[in-house]
């Protein structure tokens, strides 16, 4: 018989064996020999049992150190217990879950997700909290925008990166925006035209036929000012508003507009104007048009005149006659183009006659009429048909400031551009004032950079807010990347008073925009979330996952208010007549004193008080000036009142030496009221009811002539045209009138200049500051006599 297998035996290790007869009582326990403690050998050990620690005895012992007398020295024996405890929350979790379905349809408290995650260890813990943070990242917020409806179903859209301009737009009692009274009496002149032109200025934007051709011609030529008043609005266009919109440069202007059109009305047997030699009349209407929207927005920022002049609308007027003697649609030229770019921006800094609407709706037929230019798409790169260069320039210098201008108006309202950059293939212009600096590096002048940085941020900026799905917050960080890795111009912004181009407007404004462009893009990608951080988190926005935003929003603001201050005081009543500027300031000065009365206790609510008042000082100043400053200033003045209220009860109640356990501010229908501003602020869905969406201001003529030699167009009952009559598509729109006043639209680049510092610019009482005092406690001149003195 085979003998049977052996049967393997395992030897026993010493610390086996150790183990067993700490088991039996036969050696002291594993902490006592630690300690070297007089061990009694029973389990557990009488030691063991005074210093609260039996669970370890016999085998077990504590850490070395200070603060680990509860702590298991093994790790095994410390995870089968967590693995135990979690098992046993896990059964009362469910126990209470099935009790509460049976009395509630609600979940119980204690069963909240944060809580549910207790009973994982902190390994789990920390993956919950990166998913989470990724999920916040791959997150959208809700935000289509405001939407107001009319008692007749009229309604008025304003998208997510608009929240400004819904706020903006406060009302009187009746449902009319309030003016001054000087501005009152402005809108109340009317240009002194003929009824043929004035009739022919409603056809606008379609021809209309008439075998006047050339009567029509001969007068509005003949309400060209004389050539010395033309010469200086021309250099008036050029120096104060081509930093912001430049269709047409200086050659063009003098060489091929002025000149020749001069030229032909001194003589008109010896000169023409009309770039093509083909055309049947020797005269171009649309050219025309081009000189009289120079002439108009010339005269709008002439600072020797009131803004929104009668002188200005008159201009605009007979260059609205001249764009109707030939169709805008059909075959249109280059000089089209400007034409309608020009009325569009005549819209935009009328802002006492017409609104940002028109401007926004002009700029978008201008792009359209771009892409159908005779010959040549001004959207295509002209380079690819052999042109001249001086063509080519000009006509990527033309399409560029359209597309500048038309971007900018679409993020104030929250629409889409009629182009988008996929669609176009245009190259930026030849730099024509770039520099180069001590190591050899080109640095590119003041027109390319604007148009580097409108094709490398503002068209992905705009791309990402007026998209039909909201951007994830991973793509506003990619986006606040991009932003802070531009770079400025090799240029000084901030001047001192006693520097000779401190008061030159032109190098002033240009400054002012290269030292903002950065910060106004960041706050109009940062708005939403920024918003949502304090409505989530009031109590402190930085624990929110959009802590970024809140953080980027404040120092932007900032910077942007200071730069403001510094600027204004250069140029006050050139940045008067320009919204932009104040609605930037405005959206600065909301960001701060909603950061405020939201969460007073951030530590830069401190300093975002101060700064709020100071930005508000400001638009008290610029009432007599800007529309929209006195628009945003009842606003800001309320908003400041409750931000100080609430700073100061945080304050008291910090101070205060007597507990208390109140820790919410704001309490009641005043909370929700805010709350719901701060959120069309940020750009968040809102739909909103105006029984005065489609009122008019009443006009206080019940009849006014519009010529003292001819009679009005308008018939039956005798009445003339209102001051304010426009073609059906540019008429004054009353949507500054609604009901409501709704308040509700990483840092900074490191690279950002810093503005001089508040202090020193409120105390500097230079020259021109007295003069300005001065004058700002002076009424303007009345219209008749500002013209008088300007020949």
């Amino acid at each position: 018989m085979p003998p049977e297998p052996r049967r393997p035996s395992r030897k026993i290790t010493n610390d086996e064996d150790v183990e067993l007869k700490r088991a039996r009582g036969e050696i002291s326990c594993a902490e006592c020999r630690r300690l070297k403690l007089k061990c009694d050998k029973k389990v557990p050990c009488g030691s063991c049992v005074r210093r609260g620690c039996t669970t370890i005895c016999p085998n077990g012992s504590l850490s070395a150190g200070q603060g680990t007398r509860f702590v298991l020295a093994d790790t095994e024996q410390l995870h089968r217990k967590i693995a135990e405890m979690s098992e046993r929350i896990r059964q009362l979790e469910d126990a209470l879950a099935i009790f509460q379905a049976g009395i509630s349809s609600e979940r119980h408290s204690l069963l909240r997700d944060e809580l549910l995650t207790i009973k994982f260890g902190p390994e789990v813990r920390r993956t919950v909290d990166d998913e989470y943070t990724r999920n916040a990242l791959s997150q959208s917020i809700d935000a289509l925008g405001t939407l107001t409806i009319g008692e007749h179903g009229e309604t008025k859209y304003i998208g997510r990166s608009g929240g400004s301009e819904v706020q903006a737009n406060p009302c009187t009692g009746d449902g009319f925006p309030c003016l001054p009274p000087e501005v009152e009496d402005l809108e109340m002149e009317v240009p002194d035209l003929s009824s043929d032109l004035e009739a022919l200025s409603f056809t606008f934007p379609f021809a209309l036929s008439t075998d006047a051709h050339d009567t029509i011609m001969n007068k509005l030529e003949s309400h060209l000012p004389p050539q010395p008043r033309a010469w200086a609005l021309c250099e008036t266009y050029l120096e104060q508003f081509t930093w912001w919109f430049r269709p047409i440069k200086r050659d063009e202007l003098i060489n091929e507009i002025l000149m020749p059109i001069y030229k032909t009305v001194a003589d008109p047997t010896k000169f023409a104007y009309h770039r093509k030699t083909d055309q049947e009349s020797s005269r171009c209407p649309h050219l025309l048009a081009t000189l009289f929207f120079v002439l108009a927005v010339g005269a709008l920022v002439d600072l020797t005149l009131p803004a929104c002049s009668a002188e200005a609308e008159k201009y605009y007027r007979l260059g609205r006659t001249a764009l109707s003697l030939r169709s805008v649609f059909d075959s249109p030229e280059l000089e089209t183009v400007q034409a309608v770019g020009l009325m569009a921006g005549y819209h935009s800094l009328c802002t006492f006659r017409y609104t940002l609407e028109s401007a926004w709706a002009l700029g978008g037929l201008a792009s359209k009429l771009a892409q159908s230019v005779r010959l040549i798409y001004v959207y295509r790169d002209s380079a690819q048909w052999k042109l001249e260069d001086r063509i080519v320039q000009r006509r990527r210098n033309l399409f560029w400031e359209l597309f500048i201008f038309e971007i900018m108006h679409c993020l104030a309202l929250g629409r889409p551009p009629s182009i988008a950059l996929k669609h176009i293939d245009c190259e930026i212009p030849a730099d024509e004032e770039s520099s180069i600096g001590e190591n050899g590096a080109v640095f590119p002048g003041y027109w390319k950079w604007r148009f580097l940085f409108s094709q490398q941020v503002y068209a992905h900026v705009i791309d990402a807010l007026v998209n039909a799905q909201a951007p994830t917050y991973e793509t506003v960080l990619d986006l606040d990347r991009r932003i802070r890795q531009t770079t400025l111009p090799a240029v000084r912004l901030y001047l001192r008073p006693d520097e000779d181009d401190y008061s030159n407007p032109g190098l002033c404004m240009k400054g002012y925009l290269m030292s903002q462009y950065r910060s106004i893009s960041m706050i109009y990608i940062h708005r939403t979330f920024f918003a949502q951080a304090l409505l989530d988190h009031p109590e402190n926005p930085l624990s929110s996952p959009y802590a970024p935003s809140f953080l980027a929003a404040n120092r932007c603001a900032s910077v942007l208010i200071k730069s403001f201050l510094h600027y204004f005081e250069r140029c006050p009543d050139l940045i008067g007549r320009f919204w932009g500027i104040w609605t930037h300031a405005f959206s600065a000065a909301i960001i701060l004193g909603s950061t405020v009365l939201r969460a007073p206790g951030v530590s830069m609510a401190a300093s975002a008080l101060v700064e709020l008042e100071l930005v508000i000082e400001l638009f008290a100043k610029g009432c007599t000036q800007s529309f929209r400053a006195r628009q945003a200033y009842a606003i800001l003045r309320e908003l400041k009142n409750k931000a100080d209220k609430v700073y100061q009860h945080f304050r008291n109640r910090h101070t205060s030496t007597t507990p208390t356990l109140d820790i919410q501010l704001n309490i009641g229908p005043e909370t929700e009221i805010s709350a719901s501003r701060l959120a069309i602020f940020g750009g968040q869905t809102r739909v909103m009811s105006s029984k005065l969406l489609t009122r008019r201001r009443p006009n206080k003529r019940t009849s006014q002539s519009v010529s003292t030699s001819s009679p009005g167009p308008s018939a039956a009952s005798g009445d003339t045209p209102s001051r304010d009559s426009s073609p059906p598509c540019l008429r004054t729109c009353p949507t500054r009138s609604l009901r409501s006043i709704r308040l509700s639209s990483s840092t900074c680049p490191s690279s950002q200049p810093q503005p001089p510092s508040l202090s020193s610019t409120l105390r500097r009482n230079t020259p021109w500051t007295r003069a300005h005092r001065a004058t700002s406690r002076r009424s303007r001149l009345p219209t008749t006599r500002s013209r008088a003195s300007t020949g």
